[in-house]
């Protein structure tokens, strides 16, 4: 049972952060990360957050280390079929907390496309 400053996400979600690859709809994406950071992230910020995020989610939740990186995927079927195999062993969902804020820091998203387009990185 999740503690008062946890949220529940579902097994597709964490494994997207975990993995970096698409275990479910965009819509969960932001959702996911935008809890993590306590931000609201737009599209061309989510590999910067998704960086940060993975390491203090695999901390959490050292068992799901590795799960879906090698898998192979040619569709939402075999999204939904590895899930379900995935969700026998590890579970349906689990529960997580934001980072702290120094972990992730909140950066101005038009700042942020300009530094990108100009090449600078943070």
């Amino acid at each position: 049972m999740p503690e008062n400053n946890e949220r529940t996400f579902d097994l597709g979600s964490v494994l997207t952060v975990t993995t970096g690859r698409l275990f479910t709809e965009m819509d969960n994406v932001y959702d996911i990360l935008n809890y993590l950071s306590n931000d609201s992230i737009l599209i061309h910020q989510i590999p910067r957050v998704m960086k940060t995020a993975q390491p203090y989610v695999l901390a959490r939740y050292p068992q799901l280390e590795g799960v879906g990186r090698d898998v192979v995927i040619n569709g939402w079927e075999d999204v939904k079929a590895f899930l379900d195999s995935q969700k026998a062993v590890l579970g349906d969902s689990f529960a997580l907390s934001p980072m702290p804020r120094e972990m992730c820091e909140h950066i101005d998203p038009i700042e942020e496309a300009i530094e990108m387009r100009s090449g600078k990185t943070r």
